[in-house]
Formats: C-alpha cells, sequence, structure tokens
C-alpha cells in the first residue's frame, strides 16, 4: 500500500480525508486512524493508470531512468557523482552508480512507518566525504519521536562507478532524538548542508499548530546544527556539541533553542539550499487556503504560522500578531483541493550552471528556483527580478503561461545532478505499489537559428573522457538526415547502439550512452570509438571508459 505525502488525498477520496481532519483536531484518532485506512483502501483501487508523461519546454528531455522502486522518497548526491535515495516505508537507503543499482546498502531499524506521511523522510551527505564518510537520516522513529541519525560509510568511498559501499547500523549516532511525533501527519523531513557547512533540518508542527512560534518545542522549526565537533562512530545525542555560537537563540537557557535558526513553519516537507547565496527556499505546505515558498536569508526569521497563511490572517493563538513576520516570496491557491487540486507544494532546487557548459541548462535559468504541487503535477520556475521572486517568462513548448511542466504529479524530491539535469523521485505512479521512479531532466539545445544547408555535420567530443559510467555525445545537423550512432572497440567490434537508422531535422543533439553493451552488461576498461553515421558520412570520436 503506497503512502500519500505530504498531507492530503487526491480526487473523490478527499472529502473523505476532510473528515480525517477533523476526527484529529476533536481528539478522535480511533476514528481518524479508521477513517485514513478507509481513504487509502480506496486510492489503491483506483485505476492503475500508467504515469502520464511530462510536458516541459523545447530542448529539454526527460528521461525514465530507474523504474518498479519503493517509494523513493529523497535524493543525495556523493560528491563523486553516485546517487543515494531513501525508501519511504521500507527504510532502506538504495544507490546508484552511472546506471547500475545496487541492492540496499542500509535498512534503518526503529523507523516507524504506520502513518501515511511517516517514514524515512530526509538524507543528506557529509560535504567532508570520503574524510568524513557520513550519511545523515531524518525518520519516525518508534515511540513517537522523530530522530535525526547519523550512519558512517564503509567501502568504496570515492570510487563513481562502484556500488561497493554500506551504511553500519551499528554506527549510528543519534544527533536529536526527542522531536515530537504524537500525530502522524507534518513531519517535516528534509536535512540538507549548508554553504556553511552546517547542517540544517526542517520540522513540522506536528500538527499543534501555535507550538511554531516556540523555539523549545521543537517543532515548526528550522534547525542549523554544527556536526564537526561530534566524535566518530554510535553514541548518544548530546545537543550542546550541535550550537553554533553563530546561531540567532544561542544565547537562550534551553538548548533547543540553541539549534534554531527560523521559526513559524507549518510543514516544510521540501526545501533547497541555493548553493551561491546560502539561502533557504522553503516549500511550506498550507492548511486550507494557500501553499507557500518562504526564503531563509537571516538568521532568526518568523515565517508567521499560524498567524498567516500565505497571505491571509488566520489564526492568533490567543497573543497578539508578532512584528516583522517574513511573508513568502510566492503562493498559490489550494482551495480547489477538494476536488483534486493543489495541495502539497514540494520545494525544488535553485538552478546553477556545473562545470560542464553542454550540460547546463541555457544561461537565463541561473539562479531560478524550481517547485512543483504533489498532488496537481505542475513544475513552476521562478524568477528574481530586483528584490521579489515571480514566474518567470514563459518559453517555447512550456505546457501553460503559469507551469514549466505538467505531469509531475507524486514527485517528493528534486536535486539538480553533477551533470546538471534536474533529477527527481517519483514517490508512486498513482499510489501503487512498487511503481516508484528516478528520472533526469536535461537540455538538448534546438537550433538558435536555421542552419544554411553548406553546413557540416558535426560530431562533438564525448564528455567526460575518461568516463567511470555514462557519456554524452553531441552533435548538429545542418539538415535533415537519417542518423545511426553506436559504440565499438578498437578491433571494429559493435559494442552498443545508441541510436539506431531513425530520420533526424535539423538542430543540435545530445544523447547519453550508459556505459552498458547490448545486452546490459557494464563494458569494460578501454579506449572505445563513438561513430556517428549521416546519410553516407561516418564521423568517429575516441574516448576512454575507466573504472
Amino acid at each position: 500500500m503506497s503512502p500519500i505525502l505530504p498531507g492530503r488525498p487526491s480526487s473523490a477520496e478527499s472529502s473523505l480525508a476532510r473528515l480525517v481532519s477533523i476526527a484529529r483536531a476533536a481528539g478522535l484518532l480511533s476514528i481518524a486512524r479508521a477513517l485514513s485506512v478507509f481513504v487509502v483502501l480506496l486510492l489503491g483501487l483506483a485505476g492503475a493508470r500508467k504515469a502520464p508523461a511530462s510536458q516541459i519546454p523545447t530542448g529539454f528531455t526527460d528521461s525514465l531512468l530507474v523504474v518498479s522502486l519503493d517509494n523513493p522518497v529523497a535524493l543525495a548526491f556523493l560528491p563523486d557523482g553516485r546517487l543515494m535515495w531513501a525508501e519511504l516505508k521500507t527504510a532502506r537507503i538504495r544507490l546508484m552508480a552511472g546506471r547500475q543499482l545496487a541492492g540496499p546498502i542500509a535498512v534503518i531499524d526503529s523507523v516507524q512507518g504506520a502513518g501515511q506521511e511517516q517514514g524515512l523522510l530526509g538524507i543528506a551527505i557529509d560535504p567532508r566525504w570520503p574524510t568524513s564518510p557520513y550519511v545523515y537520516l531524518f525518520y519516525d522513529a518508534l515511540g513517537n519521536f522523530i530522530r535525526i541519525s547519523r550512519l558512517t560509510a564503509s567501502g568504496d568511498l570515492s570510487s563513481p562507478a562502484s556500488t561497493n559501499l554500506v551504511l553500519d547500523p551499528a554506527s549510528r549516532r543519534d544527533l536529536i532524538r526527542d522531536i515530537p511525533d504524537v500525530h502522524d501527519n507534518h513531519n517535516g523531513g528534509t536535512l540538507r548542508f549548508g554553504t556553511d557547512g552546517m547542517l540544517y533540518a526542517g520540522l513540522a508542527e506536528d500538527a499543534t499548530s501555535c507550538t511554531a512560534q516556540d523555539t523549545v518545542s521543537l517543532r515548526g522549526v528550522m534547525l542549523r546544527m554544527n556536526i564537526a565537533g561530534l566524535p566518530a562512530g554510535p553514541g548518544a545525542p548530546n545537543k550542546a556539541l550541535l550550537v553554533p555560537p553563530d546561531n540567532p537563540f544561542a544565547g537562550h537557557s534551553n538548548v533547543n533553542a540553541r539549534l534554531v535558526w527560523a521559526l513559524g513553519l507549518r510543514n516544510p516537507f521540501r526545501w533547497s539550499i541555493d548553493p551561491a547565496t546560502g539561502s533557504i527556499f522553503i516549500g511550506d505546505v498550507g492548511f486550507n487556503t494557500y501553499e507557500e515558498v518562504d526564503i531563509a536569508d537571516a538568521p532568526g526569521l518568523d515565517f508567521g504560522w499560524p498567524f498567516y497563511e500565505g497571505p491571509l490572517l488566520y489564526s492568533p493563538c490567543g497573543t497578539p500578531v508578532p512584528p516583522n513576520l517574513r511573508a513568502p516570496i510566492y503562493y498559490y491557491d489550494r482551495t480547489g483541493f477538494m476536488q483534486g487540486g493543489a495541495a502539497s507544494v514540494i520545494g525544488g532546487p535553485v538552478y546553477h550552471a556545473v562545470s560542464c557548459p553542454s550540460c547546463n541548462f541555457p544561461g537565463e535559468y541561473a539562479g531560478d528556483y524550481f517547485l512543483s504541487d504533489f498532488y496537481e503535477g505542475f513544475l513552476r520556475r521562478l524568477k528574481r527580478s530586483g528584490g521579489t521572486w515571480a514566474l518567470a517568462p514563459a518559453v517555447p513548448g512550456q505546457p501553460s503561461a503559469t507551469d514549466w511542466g505538467q505531469g509531475f504529479r507524486e514527485v517528493a524530491d528534486y536535486a539538480v545532478g553533477p551533470d546538471g539535469a534536474l533529477w527527481y523521485a517519483r514517490l508512486s505512479v498513482n499510489f501503487q505499489p512498487l511503481s516508484g521512479q528516478i528520472h533526469r531532466i536535461f537540455y538538448s539545445p534546438p537550433l538558435a537559428v536555421p542552419l544554411r544547408s553548406e553546413d557540416a555535420v558535426r560530431f562533438g567530443a564525448p564528455y567526460p573522457s575518461p568516463t567511470r559510467g555514462s557519456v554524452r555525445l553531441s552533435y548538429v545537423l545542418p539538415q535533415a538526415a537519417r542518423v545511426e550512432l553506436g559504440i565499438f572497440d578498437l578491433g571494429g567490434r559493435r559494442v552498443a547502439v545508441v541510436e539506431r537508422n531513425r530520420r533526424v531535422e535539423p538542430g543540435r543533439y545530445s544523447v547519453d550512452w550508459s556505459g552498458k553493451d547490448d545486452e546490459g552488461h557494464e563494458a569494460p576498461p578501454g579506449v572505445y570509438l563513438a561513430r556517428l553515421g549521416v546519410d553516407r558520412l561516418d564521423l568517429v570520436r575516441r574516448f576512454a571508459v575507466v573504472r
């Protein structure tokens, strides 16, 4: 049975979900749980349709990499380019090197996954890796508390093509293990390292809204923790070791408050850190009226929940509204959720170019912010102009004036990869079991101006070379032609077909070879030839594979 994240069932069952919320609010937890089970059963009986193909602008490709996964919910890249992800309900950590998928490299113990929104929610890699081979996890634990823990990795710590990596459960050191988890919703769940080397954690208010204004309750706040002083190996929490001296409440008498960086949040389920500025872009899930995006670009900010929901005054909690509340940079209407509309913002990344020029999105995307909605499935792009943020101007092929992309329903996390692509984890397809997916969106630019017929076919150098996994092959056609693209060894034997005798219109194209032969086996180390056939013309480029 697939979960529902991060707070609302979809379509015709949403009225039942409303009853669940009412029962919870009234303290009728047994009735709420019974209704929740009924809602999930109904959702599970919904038609097992295929995921709709995403619609994205011209020049971009959405590539499906892995299918049939068990609720992949959070992504993290190792510095060497390997990808880890967490599975929500099985509490497993998976690893992918190139296109090679490993079995679970860890199963986290004592994870509470009984509630729809509970489980293993967040993962972050120590920025000092491989010197400090630590992986940090955020999860609902048995006993009605949320834990933030650290595990130690062993194996091939800096081998990009290797799946020989293990996280030792016996190495677990808990950073915090008393975050309240009384209710099975509103858990938060994201962990990220900032540009300052600090570990940030977004905590939801555990469905007790007014506590989001309390800096000591560990509810509705963003934590900032210094992990540099933690001892190696397993151990129990010592919060005092985690307090950075420049945190905004570092002089508070309570150690919980000394860890707080921002407050006034409802459910910051997914958020990201701008690698250029260090600012935190927070997708904060709404209640009845608005979903919002906040920016924590200074210490000690109060984002106003529950005094405000988006721009709307909501609940004063029996106290005066505090001054200097920080308004969201963007919000959108979620009042249509009873009819299957928007209901749960998923905060994506701020896009910045990587060191591979041919891999990047166009320059106009630099510093733009992406967000989506878990239930409605739109993907939107925000651009800053002066001191304000707004929807970026529409680009060719964009499916609507507001949506940069559509078809991103049930996506739980995004990340900009070391290849310049926008990667994402789809938790499930129509909430069906074992239907999770990993995708990447990359840019293959169309021609900016028409090529003249006398211009030559061009075949770019394979990138990267040497490669430990996949390699990108780029070419330009001045006119329509039939194209074949293959990989050969130095003896002339074909290793793999990348493109097979297809008609291609004039333009610029980029395709990836996975590093595997036509039978799915990893190609051995050596020098290879990429051969591009365009009608009767053959162009050849050399590149090296290392393991």
